[in-house]
């Protein structure tokens, strides 16, 4: 997402630089000093202990008791530290960091233009797509003239979050965090969304974007500053797609938009070509796509109306994809010919879209869910149906009749090269499913659900992590659970052997915890919890990956702080350190890494390969 200030005014580069986040920025500026000699940071890219704690005295940051371990441990510090990497207030090296040169007469574009970094990472830019609820607050308030009430903020913002059926609304995982949580009652719902839209005024009024008034409506009101409609102006702007793009590039932009924001977004889009000839390339890219990409791209066509059906008549002549422009001309009334395999190929489409919005294990639940009303002839006879449609995704959906249990055991069945080396497991009779989840990384978070034997040793587990992370593993590493650590021996540091050590005698039950540190310089720090125990009766012959979300960051890219700036500045072909970064990463341009990027079959490719050492 490009981002650039829609008004440049000396007043309004005045008000960014005094609301408070960008205030604490500037004056860790101040004091970091534009000395190209600077301040010295450690290998993981942040302040030396003695600086961060010089630092914190002079903004005013209480510290903690006893001996500062590293500046991660210091969140304010933290915090100010990355809006001022934002903002473009300081400039990080290797080993050193210093603030920009003449720091207090800035130019006023530059000023706004960190301003609206700093403002838009609260919307998870330009990482990911933006929070639709926050969009939408921020798209309320930009399109009123005046106030505008929490109610109707809270209104908006129901009508932004879209609502499974709720047949499958409880088999949903979280997006975050890959679970599956109790579906919250409605009221529930509707408490949160009110929390998110006050939470998005709050962080707006933060920013000096907003400000609220008490009035006389329930729960007041807000209206944006001069400084707020640059941000609502600039951020719809960056979210448009340029009327030359194809439908692939449209389909992408608006997917993860509210209704209404992307219903403007794509009409710029749609009024540069003639209807017929808008629908067609629509239609030539929803037949390749997945389902959801697919389903985006049909809505959009339908909008069209009546004067794109020259091209849905086209595409009713093939097979297969035909079934959408078939069933699209029906309901204007034109008379065409269906294939006889058009309804089994829109169910096999249904239910496609159904299994991909729940994890992999819960996929057969909800294929039961939706069959179990038919009498048997009938499921038989659909079965059959599904096999014969032609849908490419006609065999997935049929694999999940012989259910969950077939469905482990086949993930769990892959084939390995180097074996297993069976030890003593009598106290460890299970099959653990962890889930190891990277500390501090967000937008998007880093996890991975994988099942292992409860007897695996440490040792192993390690060799499990890096390869389920994807991590080199040229690293040092060590474990902990609370009351020891355990890696390479050392009795200085009371470690003990990882090697002699079972997963099982440290975790035992579900929700039990260990943490895993890999590489002691930029300190990635990972939460290891047992979410299941499964039992022994499934032939566990290798480690596999359940599921799992986002990439893997670079190596020795600086830790947690590092590698948010090194995401900021990829996307940013104006950072000073852009070129480095792409040099560095032997990309042609940012767009190369995907911080949102997992590929499970990856994944599980390197886990069979890996050689099992049961403690």
């Amino acid at each position: 997402m490009l981002l650039e200030p829609s008004a440049i005014t000396p007043e309004l580069a005045a008000a960014a630089l005094s609301c408070p986040p960008l205030d604490r920025a500037r004056r860790l500026a101040e004091w970091i000093g534009a000395d190209p000699a600077g301040r010295a940071l450690t290998s993981s890219g942040v302040l030396k202990p003695a600086l961060a704690t010089q630092a914190c005295r002079a903004l005013g940051i209480e510290l903690p008791p006893g001996k500062l371990r590293s500046a991660k441990d210091l969140p304010e510090l933290s915090l100010d530290w990355a809006m001022a990497t934002f903002a473009g207030f300081i400039e990080a090296g290797a080993s050193r960091v210093h603030a920009v040169e003449d720091l207090a007469n800035l130019p006023a574009e530059d000023v706004l233009r960190g301003w609206l970094w700093v403002a838009v990472s609260r919307l998870g830019v330009p990482y990911e797509p933006p929070c639709p609820q926050c969009l939408t607050v921020l798209d309320e308030l930009g399109s009123s003239d005046g106030p505008v009430s929490m109610a109707d903020l809270t209104a908006a913002v129901r009508a932004a979050t879209p609502r499974l059926d709720p047949d499958f609304r409880r088999l949903a995982a979280c997006p975050d965090c890959g679970e599956v949580h109790d579906a919250p009652s409605e009221e529930e719902e509707e408490e949160e969304q009110e929390e998110h839209a006050r939470d998005a005024v709050r962080w707006l009024s933060e920013f000096g974007a907003a400000s609220t008034l008490p009035g006389t409506d329930p729960g007041g009101s807000a209206r944006l500053t001069a400084l707020g409609r640059v941000l609502a102006t600039s951020v719809l702007a960056a979210c448009s797609v340029a009327p030359g793009e194809d439908a692939e590039a449209l389909v992408a932009a608006i997917g993860a938009l509210p209704p209404k924001i992307a219903r403007r977004v794509r009409t710029p889009w749609l009024a540069a070509r003639p209807p017929a000839v808008a629908v067609r390339e629509l239609l030539g890219y929803a037949e390749g796509a997945d389902p959801d990409q697919r389903l985006a791209a049909l809505a959009v066509a339908r909008e069209v109306g009546g004067e794109g059906l020259p091209a849905w008549r086209q595409y009713a002549r093939r097979p297969g994809f035909g079934a959408f422009a078939r069933a699209w001309l029906a309901e204007f009334g034109e008379p065409v010919a269906p294939d006889e395999r058009d309804e089994a190929w829109l169910m096999v489409e249904a239910l496609s879209l159904m299994t991909g919005s729940v994890p992999e294990e819960l996929a057969p639940v909800v294929f039961a869910a939706a069959m179990q009303q038919a009498p048997q002839a009938d499921v038989a006879e659909t079965l059959r149906q599904i096999g014969d449609s032609g849908h490419p995704r006609a065999e997935r959906i049929l694999s999940l009749v012989t259910g969950l249990e077939n469905l482990v055991s086949r993930a769990i069945g892959l084939p390995v090269e180097a074996g297993i080396e069976a030890g003593e497991q009598e106290s460890y009779d299970a099959v653990y499913q962890l889930k190891i989840t990277l500390r501090g990384v967000s937008k998007p978070p880093v996890w991975r659900r994988v099942l292992v034997p409860a007897g695996l040793s440490l040792n192993a587990l390690h060799e499990v992590i890096v390869r389920a992370m994807g991590w080199d593993g040229g690293h040092l590493h060590v474990f902990s659970d609370g009351f020891g650590s355990y890696g390479m021996p050392d009795a200085e540091l009371d470690r003990e052997d990882e090697t002699e050590v079972a997963i099982g005698e440290l975790v035992e039950e579900q929700g039990d915890r260990l943490s895993y540190t890999y590489d002691f310089g930029d300190g990635w720090e990972h939460d290891i919890r047992l979410e299941k125990v499964l039992p022994a009766d499934v032939t566990l012959t290798t480690p596999v990956c359940m599921a799992g979300k986002g990439a893997c960051p670079p190596e020795d890219c600086g830790g947690t702080w590092g590698y948010t700036n090194l995401k900021l500045s990829l996307s940013d072909p104006s950072a000073d350190d852009h070129q480095d970064l792409l040099d560095w990463l032997a990309l042609r341009d940012g767009s190369g890494f995907d911080p949102a990027a997992f590929a499970i079959d990856e994944v599980n490719a390197r886990l069979s390969r890996l050689e099992i050492t049961l403690s």
